[in-house]
């Protein structure tokens, strides 16, 4: 772990190996950490006798190991278990055990492939869009995207695109909503492919999309308003008009000020959405 954590209780000589990340923790607060972090990640293959066994024999902790092999043996839920770990240490504020159960009551009974479309959903919500594009690409190389619902794998090529999208790769936004598209049939979808397209620049491509799944003349109509609307922004229009002043030997001090304010507040949110 790159995070270094207070631990109050015993240290294990040996770690326990969590498979599905392939992470060795030594002790109860490392492993409350992984399940905070990794909430979407959770499943009931975390309630098992071997990790019972562990934090009994580890951990020095018999009583907490007992009663978790008891919850093991009669199948009780993912959140309850998880909440038990999570009590057991002081690691936890009561609000964060709080917030982390009410989510795994949300999709324990999910499949895995839902569960972690939900954690690249979470990720693009909150502005990780590296991480995001990281999760949705790994979910649909791995052979759990079989089992997902063909509208469902349309919709993680749509996230997945309107990620890259965010991120001024139009090309690869084009891809991803074209993929989407042929999955979900869904309208949105198909805007955003036309989008992306005309975001590029690319009228090859666009009346190419507009010919293939043949867009009606009135939704291509509303789209390049859309997408018109959409550029026209008063910083925007601004900077255009600073650029034009240094182009042409006209530039004043308020002109150099608009350009290099829009260009740091750009650079700022670029960044900003391009943190891992």
């Amino acid at each position: 772990m790159s995070t270094l954590i207070y631990c109050a209780n015993s240290i294990a000589a040996s770690p326990y190996y969590i498979e599905e990340v392939s992470l060795n923790v030594y002790s109860l607060e490392e492993l409350s950490y992984y399940m905070l972090n990794n909430v979407y990640l959770l499943s009931t293959k975390l309630m098992n006798a071997e990790l019972c066994n562990w934090i009994g024999r580890e951990l020095k902790m018999p009583k907490l190991a007992e009663e978790l092999l008891s919850m093991v043996q009669n199948n009780s839920p993912l959140h309850i278990f998880v909440g038990h770990i999570l009590s057991a240490n002081g690691y936890s504020s009561n609000k964060e055990i709080k917030d982390a159960l009410a989510i795994i009551s949300t999709f324990e009974n999910k499949s895995e492939a839902e569960r972690k479309k939900l954690r690249a959903d979470k990720l693009m919500t909150s502005g990780m869009l590296i991480d995001a594009i990281y999760e949705y690409e790994t979910l649909l190389s791995e052979d759990v995207a079989k089992t997902m619902p063909r509208i469902i794998e349309g919709d993680v090529y749509h996230n997945l695109g309107c990620a890259f999208a965010k991120l001024f790769f139009f090309e690869e936004a084009c891809k991803c909503f074209d993929e989407g598209y042929k999955r979900n049939h869904k309208r949105q979808t198909l805007y955003h492919l036309l989008y992306a397209a005309r975001c590029a620049k690319d009228k090859f491509a666009f009346d190419d999309y507009v010919s293939k799944y043949q867009v009606s003349k009135n939704d291509v109509e509303e789209i390049l308003q859309i997408v018109s609307r959409a550029t026209v922004k008063e910083d925007i229009l601004g900077f255009d008009s600073s650029i034009n002043d240094l182009l042409y030997g006209e530039a004043t001090d308020a002109s150099r000020e608009t350009i290099n304010n829009v260009i740091d507040n750009w650079k700022k949110e670029y960044i900003r959405i391009c943190r891992i």
